[in-house]
């Protein structure tokens, strides 16, 4: 007698914790490891400061960059549950081999590391998509839970990395980051078959995406994805302009009933992701108590890019009220942080999500490859908005920064009703798994208004990579601004505002560059059939 197979759902229940602790793990082992990595190279590889700051800048945005190529490698070629494990085991083998303190696998070490998070960061944010099923709402508190383990991850790996290095050495803090890796492999092959029977490693033939094109709308995640840049833009500056105006534009204490409480910028810095650690429960409790009067999430978008424009409009009036040139109290700051913590929380985790949600299943990983590319890019974009803060006064550059933050909102308001519909159909087309075989195995009926709209250069199949002629015209509005930022002889405002044409350029022309680059490696010594 047959056995009835079980119900994906009881799979589900295991799969997200399963999934968390991955992450928590993956997050453990960079953690312990970043803060700590430009005093490594300086002892160990003899870099200058300077060179190890930059490395690590560039290590950084291309372990985000990598997204583009890893999702599609995930997408295409290995699965979203293989190039997870295999992204773990490179950072594992990554980390193992800074531990050997060699200089001649330091660079190769770092590049594994650039890989190995090409794959993870793609492939695992699909399987938790996946593993919260197709409800908008169950799917925002699958990756807000996800967000948390993230972020207790983060904080313990950055307490191991500091009592490992100053207890024990450099080959303990490395060691224990390859075995947190390791352990984030193992998970991911003990609850391997929870995986499989979630769906997570269904291939579909990318030649044929008529049937599932329809859940999805290429175009609204690159909506998504362009005004996310903002969100990372406006997060790197709890890292850079709000510690340096900690230091030098804020009271060094801050009373306290009958205590004078001592401030600095570490602990402005910890206050911040303290914060975001302790509100995720309290969000996830209301969250699961107002389901069915909760908003839509590109409703709690616009609400998160709002809260971000108030934090630094906070900012601005502290600036005017003596912070341009003076101190101010320490309460300024903390009103700041409370507000850029309840936006990381809107935006951060519920982003991703919507991301997930528009995104076509052949295309999901390449997807949250482009919303990672759109942090490389706001990280590159805060660096060279940092050429301006002893420039402009700290008001107008708060301002410009509330400014920025409120455009990015303007363009989710207009389209919130169509973002809203279209989640609803993708999320109603996704809930219908034997409709959906069916249509999968049918050749079904084409029609124009059924193929979603597709942006220039990044949404359309590509059925042969397009000639020479036509990728150099393309990868034009990224050489000739890369070629301005190389002249050391133009002033410092011309180089910044060609960075920023730059990561916009390699933001929206990237892809599609790509594309046709592996089309044309994969088609490689292939004749035409006769």
């Amino acid at each position: 007698m047959k056995s009835s197979p079980v119900h994906p759902s009881v799979f589900r229940r295991w799969s997200l914790p399963l999934l968390c602790a991955v992450q928590s793990c993956e997050r453990f082992a960079f953690l312990a490891m970043l803060p700590l990595f430009v005093p490594y190279a300086q002892e160990r590889h003899a870099l200058p400061a300077p060179t190890a700051l930059m490395v690590l800048a560039v290590l950084h945005s291309l372990s985000y960059l990598g997204g583009l190529p890893g999702g599609w490698v995930a997408d295409i070629r290995l699965g979203a549950r293989m190039a997870t494990m295999l992204g773990a085991l490179l950072l594992a083998l990554s980390y193992g081999a800074l531990a050997l303190n060699r200089a001649s696998v330091f660079w190769p070490a770092l590049g594994l590391m650039v890989i190995g998070h090409s794959l993870f960061r793609p492939g695992l944010h699909v399987l938790i998509a996946r593993a919260t099923g197709h409800d908008e709402q169950a799917r925002e508190r699958g990756f807000l839970w996800h967000y948390l383990a993230a972020n207790i991850g983060y904080a313990a790996g950055a307490l191991f990395g500091e009592w490992a290095h100053a207890a024990r050495g450099w080959t303990t803090l490395f060691g224990g980051a390859a075995v947190a890796s390791l352990l984030s492999a193992g998970l991911l092959m003990l609850g391997s078959s929870r995986l499989e029977n979630d769906g997570t490693d269904v291939v579909t033939n990318p030649d044929q995406p008529a049937a599932t094109s329809r859940h999805g709308n290429m175009a609204a995640v690159w909506l998504l994805c362009s005004v996310a840049v903002v969100f990372w833009l406006t997060a790197q500056q709890a890292g850079s302009s709000l510690a340096v105006f900690a230091a030098v534009n804020t009271e060094p204490q801050i009373a306290l009933l009958s205590y004078a409480l001592p401030l600095g910028p570490g602990l402005f810095a910890s206050l911040h992701g303290l914060m975001v650690i302790a509100m995720l429960p309290i969000f996830l409790y209301l969250h699961g108590r107002s389901q069915s009067r909760a908003g839509s999430t590109a409703g709690k978008l616009v609400w998160g890019y709002v809260a971000t424009a108030s934090a630094f409009a906070l900012m601005a009036a502290a600036s005017l009220r003596g912070g341009d040139a003076g101190r101010v109290s320490g309460a300024w700051l903390v009103g700041c942080y409370a507000l850029l913590s309840l936006a990381e929380i809107l935006l951060a985790p519920l982003g991703v999500s919507l991301v997930t949600q528009l995104a076509p299943r052949h295309k999901t990983a390449q997807a949250v490859g482009l919303w990672f590319a759109g942090s490389a890019t706001g990280n590159g974009l805060a660096a060279v908005l940092g050429l301006c803060w002893d420039r402009w006064p700290h008001h107008r550059y708060f301002a410009a920064l509330a400014a920025v933050s409120l455009a990015a909102a303007a363009p989710l308001l207009s389209r919130r009703r169509h973002l809203d519909w279209l989640t609803a159909h993708a999320a109603d087309s996704a809930s219908q798994p034997e409709a959906e075989y069916r249509l999968q195995t049918m050749t079904p009926t084409a029609s124009p208004n059924d193929e979603p709209i597709a942006p220039p250069l990044a949404a359309r199949a590509i059925d042969r990579p397009a000639s020479w002629p036509r990728m150099l015209l393309v990868a034009s509005p990224i050489l000739l601004p890369a070629s301005l930022i190389a002249s050391v002889a133009l002033p410092l405002p011309v180089r910044g505002s060609s960075a920023i044409v730059c990561g916009l350029a390699v933001l929206f022309c990237g892809p599609f560059l790509l594309g046709h680059l592996l089309l044309r490696w994969a088609q490689r010594g292939t004749a035409p059939a006769r």
